[in-house]
């Protein structure tokens, strides 16, 4: 069946009342990621910056977490400092990193100062140097290894994202059943479209009526993508593959109406298999309950393992309830899995900003990764051309124009 938004819950998130904060702690790296939308300005911010953004995030963006991004936020030297009073003022701090320094010695300490999880980025296109000629599916051995680690420390959310190219997309199933596997242990994966700004001679790039050089971009590129993939792509090459997953919401774009920025689906399962997914109706029955009883949206379960009770919600929710038939059955086979734990496992897919005919953005409606600017709130994907050019830019392809004409 094809992926309708209309038999999927439309997220309830806006611009003031959204359950993820973006914070960039640093805009230094230790990695050169393909296609990576923030190069080195200004550096490390200090503690007092990102206290300020804390709580202007915390009053106008109503938070639940606060993804903790960059740049490399471990290469700041006050990142225990800024976990620590992200905890102390009730949101959730959750760390986006490439891992390149995370041991146990420093798990320990991040867990002590009120970390609640991680986002760790994993492909092969980040340019590490043990992996380079590995491709999607044998960096699963990578994964491994940090989703082992941080499951021994115990008491962390963990979350692999993934750059999705058209060289690598082939891949997307394996990894989705490489976290199935470990669904003790990992909490969700999520696919990034790979997008990238063209430097060609008869594209300009403006802000207001004045020219900018897009080459200061660390997204733009004389080499242009072989084809954009989409969000229905990813869903439908998993959904393929994966016959349990199930999309259950998402988020749609700023100017097509067939766009999807955003989608999210839950699948629940044992460590012995996947029975099925949650359907709109859970979603929107724990976005809204959730927002009911503590004044903010959800974005990250505080854990995977949510056992039986998830079942409860079957009877109004016929994509959960077929998931509950197929573990009954399971159970009747092996009624010893009765006393494995249920766990719930998430797949994000979320699709980059594409460009109109008219040199303008298609957004994500309601962006989750909205970031601190100078008193306001922008789009973290495209914050450097704020702090390079001092707005948006807008693309202006001559030559479509005159065929346009």
């Amino acid at each position: 069946m094809a992926l309708e938004k209309s038999n999927i819950y439309r997220l309830p998130w806006s611009k003031n009342d959204n359950p993820i904060g973006w914070l960039e702690v640093t805009d230094i790296c230790n990695l050169q990621c393909l296609g990576c939308y923030r190069r080195k300005i200004s550096g490390h911010k200090t503690l007092d910056q990102i206290k300020e953004e804390v709580l202007f995030l915390k009053r106008w963006r109503k938070v639940d977490n606060i993804s903790i991004a960059g740049g490399e936020p471990l290469m700041h030297p006050q990142i225990m400092d800024a976990i620590a009073f992200m905890a102390q003022n009730d949101v959730k701090p959750i760390m986006l990193t490439n891992a390149v320094k995370l041991d146990k010695p420093t798990l320990v300490e991040l867990k002590k100062a009120g970390l609640a999880g991680f986002t760790i980025h994993i492909d092969s296109n980040q340019g590490r140097p043990q992996w380079r000629d590995k491709n999607e599916a044998e960096t699963n051995e990578l994964r491994q290894h940090f989703a082992d680690m941080i499951h021994e420390i115990g008491g962390l959310y963990l979350v692999f994202n993934s750059t999705v190219y058209p060289s690598t997309e082939q891949y997307i199933p394996e990894m989705v059943r490489w976290a199935q596997r470990n669904v003790e242990r990992v909490n969700g994966m999520v696919f990034i479209c790979f997008r990238t700004a063209p430097l060609e001679e008869e594209v300009t790039y403006q802000v207001g009526d004045g020219l900018v050089d897009a080459r200061n971009l660390s997204y733009a590129s004389e080499t242009p993508m072989e084809r954009a993939i989409t969000s229905y792509e990813v869903h439908d090459l998993i959904k393929a593959n994966v016959p349990e997953f199930d999309a259950a919401g998402y988020l749609g774009g700023t100017w097509k109406i067939d766009s999807i920025k955003w989608l999210t689906g839950a699948m629940v399962g044992t460590k012995h298999r996947m029975y099925g997914s949650v359907g709109p109706k859970t979603m929107e029955l724990a976005q809204t309950g959730h927002h009911l009883f503590t004044g903010r949206y959800l974005a990250y379960l505080s854990k995977a393992r949510v056992g039986g009770k998830i079942f409860w919600l079957s009877p109004l929710d016929k994509t959960l309830r077929a998931a509950y038939k197929r573990y009954l059955g399971d159970i009747v086979r092996h009624p010893l899995r009765l006393f494995s734990p249920i766990y719930v496992q998430t797949v994000g897919i979320i699709q980059a900003p594409d460009i109109m005919a008219d040199g303008t953005a298609d957004m994500c409606d309601s962006c989750p990764d909205m970031t601190y600017w100078n008193g306001e709130l922008v789009n973290s994907c495209r914050m450097d051309e704020y702090r390079l050019f001092g707005g948006f830019v807008t693309v202006v392809d001559h030559a479509a124009a005159e065929v346009a004409k």
